[in-house]
C-alpha cells in the first residue's frame, strides 16, 4: 500500500477534494445501479432455501460505498419472492484505522434490524490468513478502488476459491487510464517522455490485468467502463487549499507543491494542463472507470 494512503486522515481530506470535483461517488453509485441489481437477481435465483445474503467489502473505507451497495442488495431483497424478510451479514476489512472508525460511527446508531455488520481493523493479506472452512461464504465480495494496493493474482485466487459462493461475484471498480493515472506514471517515471507502451511494452491498466487473469483461470467476467470529468481548475492556484489538496491525492504525495522538485512539479502542472481543457472557464480532464464482474459460473 502506498505511504500516502497510509497518512489516514490527511489523504480522505484529500480523497473528498478529489470526490467533490469528480462526483465520483454519484457516478459510482450510479454504474452500480445499472448493473448490480440483475446481478444480485441472479444470485436470489440461483439457490434456493438460503437464509441470508452475505457481503465481503474490502478496503472499505469510511463505509459510505459499503451501504450504498447495502440499499441495493436490500431493494433486491424487497422485489424476490420470498426474500423480503432475509437477513444481510455485512464483513468489511479496512487496513486504516481512521476510516475504519469513522465506519463504525456511521454504523452505531444505524437503525438495520436486517444486517449484521462485522467490521475488520486488519490488511486483507491478515485477514486471509485468519481463514478457516468454518466461516461463511460470500455471495458478493467488493473491492471498489482497492485493488490496487494487493497482489492481485493472489486476491483473486483466494477469493475464488475460498471465499466465494459457487454462484458468487467479485465486484471491482477500477481505474481506466485517464488524467489521475497519467499523472502517477509521471511521478513513477519523472524523466520519461515517450508512450506508457514504449517505456514498458508488458505494462497495462489494473482492469486489463484482472481480465487476462480470469481468462487464465477460465473465470468468467463482465466489464463496464464509464467516463466522467474531473475540475482541476484550482490546482493551477497555489494560494487554494482545495487545489494543493486535489493535486497531493492525483500525485499521491503529501504537500507535493511545496515538497516536489521543482522541475517535475513545472512538468506535472504542465501535463494536467495538456491533458485537461477549458470550458465555460473552468479546466477538465477526463477521469475513467471501469466497474468489473469476475465469477465461477
Amino acid at each position: 500500500m502506498s505511504s500516502f494512503v497510509r497518512t489516514g486522515e490527511y489523504y480522505y481530506k484529500s480523497f473528498d477534494v478529489m470526490k467533490n470535483k469528480t462526483g465520483e461517488f454519484l457516478k459510482n453509485v450510479e454504474i452500480m445501479r445499472d448493473h448490480m441489481p440483475s446481478m444480485i437477481q441472479k444470485l436470489l435465483h440461483s439457490e434456493q432455501d438460503r437464509t441470508s445474503f452475505n457481503i465481503l467489502s474490502v478496503g472499505s473505507g469510511t463505509g459510505d460505498m459499503d451501504l450504498e451497495i447495502l440499499k441495493i442488495v436490500k431493494e433486491e431483497l424487497q422485489r424476490s419472492q420470498d426474500c423480503h424478510q432475509m437477513k444481510i451479514f455485512n464483513r468489511a476489512v479496512e487496513i486504516n484505522k481512521y476510516p475504519c472508525d469513522l465506519y463504525k460511527a456511521a454504523i452505531k446508531n444505524l437503525n438495520d434490524q436486517q444486517t449484521h455488520f462485522d467490521l475488520r481493523h486488519q490488511s486483507f493479506e491478515e485477514y486471509a490468513g485468519e481463514f478457516t472452512m468454518e466461516q461463511p461464504k460470500f455471495d458478493v465480495i467488493h473491492f471498489i478502488h482497492s485493488i490496487y494496493y494487493v497482489d492481485i493474482e493472489a486476491v483473486l485466487k483466494h477469493c475464488i476459491e475460498n471465499e466465494l459462493q459457487d454462484n458468487g461475484r467479485l465486484v471491482f471498480m477500477v481505474e481506466r487510464a485517464d488524467l489521475i493515472s497519467s499523472v502517477l506514471e509521471k511521478q513513477r517515471f519523472p524523466d520519461w517522455h515517450g508512450t506508457p507502451e514504449e517505456k514498458n511494452p508488458e505494462s497495462f491498466e489494473t482492469a486489463e490485468k484482472m481480465i487476462e487473469i480470469a481468462e487464465k483461470y477460465g473465470w468468467k467476467h463482465e466489464v463496464h467502463p464509464h467516463e466522467y470529468f474531473i475540475d482541476v481548475t484550482e490546482i493551477f492556484d497555489p494560494q487554494s487549499t482545495e487545489g494543493n489538496l486535489l493535486l497531493d491525492f492525483i500525485t499521491h504525495s503529501a504537500n507535493f507543491r511545496s515538497t516536489a522538485d521543482k522541475k517535475l512539479l513545472q512538468e506535472t502542472l504542465a501535463l494536467i494542463e495538456d491533458l485537461s481543457t477549458l470550458k465555460d472557464g473552468k479546466r477538465l480532464g477526463v477521469k475513467g472507470e471501469s466497474l468489473i464482474f469476475i465469477y465461477k459460473i
